[in-house]
């Protein structure tokens, strides 16, 4: 839990300090994952293309939570949270696509934490969360504040949402 804590500090400085430098690299977003009966994902994007030569990158950090329930005989259930940051790298350019479209392919690191509810708790093993975060999707701009994406991903599997820039 301490370790969580640690993170958590350095993670709020680093997007503080961020902040005060451009706000508007930032954008917002939560999406719905279709694994485990319903994923809520929320994330937030720095674009870091002035720090990576003028390449196209982006840092995402986000959280995801979700339950995997065991009804029936056994009648117990896991709730995930997990939390992550990955650096997101937009193919638009070198695809020579249209403006608004923007694929897009990630690799990260997560870890989070794994409660149980249910009648068989004391009988299960707390299972591994966390690990290499990897995603790969598409966003397509509606407006120029606001986006719509799809994506499948390490945790939440194929993902829909939307984001707003700021």
């Amino acid at each position: 839990m301490k370790n969580i804590y640690v993170v958590l500090l350095l993670s709020a400085s680093f997007v503080s300090s961020s902040m005060a430098a451009d706000q508007s690299k930032w954008s917002v977003g939560a999406g719905y994952g279709l694994d485990y009966n319903g994923v809520l994902a929320l994330h937030a994007d720095y674009d870091i293309a002035d720090q990576a030569n003028h390449e196209p990158v982006k840092v995402r950090i986000g959280y995801d939570h979700y339950t995997r329930d065991f009804g029936g005989s056994a009648n117990y259930a896991w709730g995930y949270n997990v939390y992550y940051g990955a650096a997101l790298y937009d193919f638009n350019k070198a695809m020579k696509l249209d403006s608004k479209i923007h694929p897009f392919a990630g690799l990260g690191l997560g870890f989070g934490t794994a409660d149980c509810t249910g009648n068989l708790c004391g009988y299960q093993t707390n299972p591994n969360v966390g690990g290499i975060y990897f995603i790969g999707g598409v966003q397509y701009d509606v407006k120029k504040d606001v986006n719509l994406e799809a994506n499948v991903n390490s945790w939440s599997g194929l993902t829909l949402g939307a984001n707003i820039k700021f």
